[in-house]
Order: structure tokens, then sequence, then C-alpha cells
């Protein structure tokens, strides 16, 4: 029996091997070659490069206002659409499925009609008062903030509902029998029992928003610099490979630094809330 799993595993670690680990390995060694010898000359230049500081300052704190955002709307959101019963809740779920089913490319410039010079949320705040006259909000970490956001909230939505599926009615109901009101039954209940729904939706929209660039390209153009665009800039236009390379494996390893300490974090907050 065990023979016969490890054979149906086979497939899928040749493909493993093939497409992420050799590429992996070969990454690692085109970072470290310099002039036929093993060196980390190429990540001491890379680390002393203002623009890679401003790409990776630029990258972290999109990535964390994506997160803040989509898990300030997504969990009020999944929680109604884990609520709602019958045909009601499959259109909704549809909804929020659909977009996914759309190029990123078409949905990312969808919202330069949104943001850019003289368009709706500027013609909006002008008609509001808020503004003189027309502005444009591209190409500035605000729209790549924005368009990121609309991009990646499906998958903290669908991530949270799930788990809040699992949450029993009835807990809510003794909460609020017990005096407690929606609102504090919601933070003290339904979020608590949704820690492993909330950790998946982080590490998704993260580590989405970390490695991103069709969005950051479009929407951010080139005075909003993240990793991923300064991985193309260098790349085609420089033609700096080694530094490609060394940007490659410095993301992979951010990646998995920060999935690790969100797993970490999550584990704590799990023993946590099991000593209560």
């Amino acid at each position: 029996m065990n023979k016969e799993k490890s054979i149906i595993f086979l497939p899928s670690l040749f493909l493993i091997t093939i497409l992420v680990f050799i590429p992996l390995v070969m990454l690692t060694s085109k970072s470290l070659s310099v002039d036929d010898s093993i060196s980390i000359a190429n990540y001491l230049e890379l680390f002393r490069d203002s623009t890679f500081h401003k790409a990776l300052k630029n990258t972290f704190s999109i990535s964390f206002y994506v997160v803040l955002a989509t898990l300030i709307i997504g969990l009020p959101t999944a929680y109604f659409i884990s609520r709602t019963r019958g045909r009601l809740k499959n259109i909704f779920l549809l909804l929020i499925l659909f977009p996914l089913l759309t190029n990123a490319v078409v949905r990312s410039i969808s919202w330069m009609i949104i943001l850019g010079y003289d368009g709706i949320l500027s013609r909006l705040l002008n008609n509001l008062g808020f503004l003189t006259e027309p502005i444009s909000f591209m190409y500035s970490k605000f729209a790549v903030i924005i368009g990121s956001t609309y991009i990646f909230l499906p998958l903290m939505i669908v991530s949270l509902i799930g788990v809040m599926e699992n949450i029993s009615e009835e807990v809510e109901d003794a909460s609020i029998s017990l005096g407690a009101s929606r609102f504090k039954t919601f933070f003290t209940i339904i979020i608590p029992n949704s820690i492993s729904g909330i950790i998946v939706g982080l590490v998704l929209v993260f580590t989405a928003t970390l490695t991103a660039y069709t969005t950051p390209n479009i929407l951010g153009g080139t005075r909003t610099v993240v990793l991923a665009t300064l991985v193309q800039q260098y790349g085609t236009t420089l033609g700096r490979w080694e530094l490609v390379s060394s940007i490659s494996i410095f993301l992979f390893a951010l990646t998995v630094i920060v999935i690790t300490l969100i797993n970490k974090g999550a584990e704590a907050v799990g023993g946590a809330n099991e000593k209560k």
C-alpha cells in the first residue's frame, strides 16, 4: 500500500522538481556567481542600491495596507454571506468569485478610468467640493493599494467564508441571550473562532501582493517601484540578470519568512484562545 502511494506521488514530485527546485537552484547559482567564483557581491550591491531600498519599502507598505483593507472589508462581508441561505448565497458567492475569472490586466486597467485624470473619483470629489480642479490618482502608491485590494479581496473573503460557516449560530444566540450585543458577539465569538481562516487569508493576500507585478506596473508606473517591477527594470532595461536573480532569491526568502511568522503568530493566538 505504501509503495502504491509513493508511485501516485511520483508525477507530482517530478513536476515540482522540474518547475520549482531546479529553477530555484539555477537562480541561486546565478545570484552567487561573480567572475566564475562564488560571492555575495551581487547581494551587497543590491543592498547598497537606493532604488532597491525604495522598492522594498514600497512593497512592504503596499502589502501591509492591502492586507489591512481586505481584512476590514472581508470580515463583515464573509460573515454576511456565511449567514445567508438559499439561492441568494449562491448569487453572492458568484459575485465574489466572478472577478477571479477576469484577467488581472483588464481589472487593473479598469481602475485607470476611475483613478485617472478627470476620472470618476476626481469628478466625484470635484462635485462634492473637495477639489477645485480635476486631478489624477494614477501612478501612485494609493492607486496600487486600491487596485490590489480590489483584485485580492476575493481571496480573503473565500478563506473566511469556509471557516465562518462552521461556527454554530447557536453559539451566537447564546452570547446574545446572555446580554452581549451583535457587535460584541462578532468581535468576541466570530473573529476568535475564525483565526484559521484569517491566517489563510493573510498568507494568500500578503504573498500575492508581495510578488504582484501587473497591478503595480499598470497603476504605479515608474513612480511607484516595487520589487516585482524592479526585477523587470533590471532585467529588460539594464540587462543585470545577476541582480534579477538576487532579487528573486531575496523575494523567495522573504515570502517564506513572512509565511513562517504568520503561522507562528497564529499558533500563539490559538494557544492563548485555548487557555482562555
